[in-house]
């Protein structure tokens, strides 16, 4: 599920060239398996298939929902899945602008519109919760990474209230074990430490995460933190988890501002894993390593220097939908 940018977005100034960036997205997913895209409107729609057509997408694996929204950044505002035994929910968790930093009420809407508009074989379920699926990552046995400084936007929370969340997570999503990175954030990172900017599943053992080797990288001194705090997750669970860093690009400024550049905000589709990549010397490395880690998966680079100029990544641009939750 991906949804176009748009000229009502803050993508209006720079919109042919991340148009680029979502063709080629849609490309490669596209080969394998069904898309959703979100419109603005009807003619916003035609102005898309007339784009992916020039461009030789199959258009045969695209399907259109035409639903007005702020932003296009649909894992964090999209439908969570999850089954519970044979029965299966769509989650629509709470979005206000990670923290009413931007306008967030038309991508609040989204997963209740798409309910109206969609054949979903699942039941729909409206959680009181503010909630980004940009930061959770959960591996096939009910582990979830997860970033505690996104629940302390407003207000530091006591542990009670982190307790609490645990026990809601394991409700909502079967977890049976949370571990918490705490107060990790990249500079310009609009999220407030959003894991999938930080560290991700590969497998059920392995985990990636960014490293930093330049002492002079203002990055450096959090992603020690980060490693470290990872080494102790790790020792909680016997040292069970391969832990394997990704390279940081080089810093990449935006009128001054270093932005949340990262190569751990890669996609994984059914049969390939779209990476970012920033015309950096990091990319063929990162590349190399990626292929390791899912050898059963076409890695695909997407220049995304683009994307991260609105401090999001390919993750952030997509949510996948299980098999069998649409009619």
């Amino acid at each position: 599920m991906i949804v176009w940018p748009h000229p009502y977005s803050d993508w209006a100034p720079r919109l042919e060239q991340i148009e680029s960036v979502y063709l080629q997205i849609c490309k490669y997913v596209g080969r394998h398996q069904a898309i959703i895209l979100i419109a603005y409107n009807d003619a916003h729609a035609q102005n898309i298939k007339d784009k992916l057509s020039a461009a030789d997408a199959d258009c045969e694996n695209v399907s259109f929902a035409n639903i007005p929204t702020n932003d296009t950044w649909i894992r964090d505002y999209g439908p969570v899945c999850a089954v519970s035994g044979h029965r299966k929910f769509l989650l629509d968790f709470q979005f206000d602008g990670w923290g009413q930093r931007y306008n967030w009420q038309l991508d609040n809407a989204v997963t209740a519109d798409l309910v109206k508009d969609l054949r979903f074989s699942a039941s729909y379920q409206y959680i009181d919760q503010v909630l980004e699926a940009g930061n959770i990552e959960i591996n096939g046995q009910g582990e979830l990474l997860c970033s505690r400084a996104c629940f302390e936007r407003n207000r530091p929370l006591p542990d009670t209230e982190f307790t609490i969340l645990e026990e809601q997570f394991e409700h909502w999503l079967g977890c049976r074990k949370v571990h918490w990175l705490d107060r990790i954030q990249l500079a310009g990172d609009d999220t407030c430490g959003h894991v999938d900017t930080l560290a991700r599943f590969c497998t059920n053992d392995i985990i990636t995460y960014s490293a930093s080797r330049n002492p002079k990288d203002v990055n450096h001194e959090a992603l020690g933190r980060l490693s470290i705090q990872l080494s102790e997750i790790n020792k909680q669970g016997c040292n069970r988890f391969e832990l394997v860093p990704l390279p940081m690009p080089d810093p990449i400024f935006l009128n001054g501002q270093q932005l949340p550049a990262t190569y751990t905000n890669f996609l994984i589709t059914n049969n390939c894993v779209l990476v970012p990549v920033f015309q950096d010397r990091q990319d063929d490395c990162t590349l190399k390593l990626m292929d390791e880690l899912f050898p059963d998966r076409e890695i695909i680079d997407i220049e995304s220097s683009a994307l991260i100029h609105e401090r999001g990544g390919l993750h952030c641009a997509a949510m996948q939908i299980p098999e069998g939750f649409i009619a």
